[in-house]
């Protein structure tokens, strides 16, 4: 269980301070597919970090698995990080290392008591016989196989995906979905998604959090009916496309 209780940040910009997130208060639960939505500047990726304190809350809680993730002390962050898995949207690879060697580049970094094999994981996303290419020779939507590889190989028990589809076309997005989908039904992971692409949320999520400009819209259960494509807000938008008919 993930419980944001007020989470509150600023940043400075050109106008000055400004909340990137504003007092936000959600419950995602344990082993859920859990979306949050928004255009650029919702504070989307601002919410999703205070889950694995690559960000801190300026105030508010934040609790996961009923610790207080800002009383960590660095020995227990290193574990409360450890636990968590992250997938980018600019896909993070290492150049110079081959798919393998970038999958099992957490292992080397780190111990992990209950790991994935490379084997299991890289077979797991389809990439078994491109093991020995580097990112250079792969297509978009192979770099994120790679990187959720890479995201699954340590075990974690919370998986971050911010705007994993953003950079791929809309076929490579759907397979990427698929993956990601079968990998919460295969490690029985929390999955927390950021993205501001309507059908990602549709098609993986079980609830999702809207957000503009750093507030919280809502929390909706997610269904399937026609995407409108009206000249009304985008939160209305959303809100029309995934709440219950």
């Amino acid at each position: 269980m993930i419980d944001i209780e007020n989470g509150t940040k600023s940043f400075v910009g050109k106008n000055g301070d400004f909340k990137a997130v504003d007092n936000v208060t959600l419950s995602i639960n344990d082993k859920e597919i859990f979306g949050i939505i928004g255009e650029s500047g919702a504070g989307k990726s601002t919410l999703m970090r205070f889950i694995n304190a690559l960000e801190t809350p300026d105030s508010g809680q934040v609790i996961v698995d009923g610790i207080d993730v800002k009383k960590l002390d660095k020995k227990g962050l290193r574990k409360h990080q450890k636990d968590i898995g992250m997938i980018f949207q600019q896909f993070n690879l290492l150049n110079n290392k081959t798919v393998e060697e970038n999958i099992k580049l957490p292992l080397e970094l780190h111990n992990y008591k209950k790991p994935l094999t490379v084997e299991d994981v890289i077979k797991f996303v389809g990439l078994d016989d491109k093991r020995d290419n580097y990112p250079a020779e792969l297509s978009g939507g192979q770099k994120q196989r790679v990187g959720i590889a890479r995201a699954l190989v340590t075990r974690p028990k919370i998986l971050l995906c911010d705007e994993p589809t953003s950079a791929l076309d809309e076929n490579t997005t759907d397979e990427i979905v698929d993956v990601l989908r079968k990998a919460q039904n295969e490690f029985h992971m929390t999955v927390v998604i950021v993205t501001h692409e309507l059908n990602v949320i549709k098609q993986l999520c079980h609830r999702a959090a809207v957000l503009e400009s750093g507030r919280l819209v809502d929390t909706i259960e997610v269904s399937n009916p026609v995407i409108d494509r009206s000249d009304k807000s985008y939160h209305e938008r959303v809100l029309e496309v995934l709440q219950d008919a």
